[in-house]
């Protein structure tokens, strides 16, 4: 299950970097490019999740599992942002202040994920 969030958090992340960049391109302040660039990523990311990493497609629980991603995303883009704020006091580089404050919440969101979102998941016998 590890391997799987991986691959998709990569891919997630490949398009979180890539509206960054785009953003910071046309002069946005780069915690607000973080706030915006969580947004498509997080869409990605929920979908392929519960598709591919937790198995959770099957369910019939899609409304709520979105709703507490949602949430989840709310409480992780703002938070990404302040700790990115803050490393750019430090590490002048945008892009390297973003990868450094994402590093820091990745393995938050990986346990909030299983736990809170797709709990049901872990908890079936029927489980890889």
């Amino acid at each position: 299950m590890i391997a799987r969030y991986v691959m998709v958090q990569i891919a997630a992340y490949g398009i979180d970097l890539g509206v960054f960049e785009v953003l910071l391109v046309s002069s946005v302040a780069p915690p607000i490019a973080n706030l915006v660039s969580k947004l498509p990523a997080g869409a990605f990311a929920f979908l392929a999740h519960r598709r591919f990493t937790f198995e959770a497609h099957r369910s019939g629980r899609a409304p709520m599992e979105a709703a507490r991603y949602a949430v989840l995303l709310c409480l992780n883009a703002p938070l990404s942002s302040l700790i990115l704020a803050g490393l750019l006091y430090v590490i002048p580089q945008p892009t390297i202040a973003k990868i450094a404050a994402d590093v820091v919440s990745v393995g938050l969101t990986f346990l909030l994920t299983k736990h809170i979102v797709f709990r049901h998941g872990a908890s079936d016998p029927g489980r890889r």
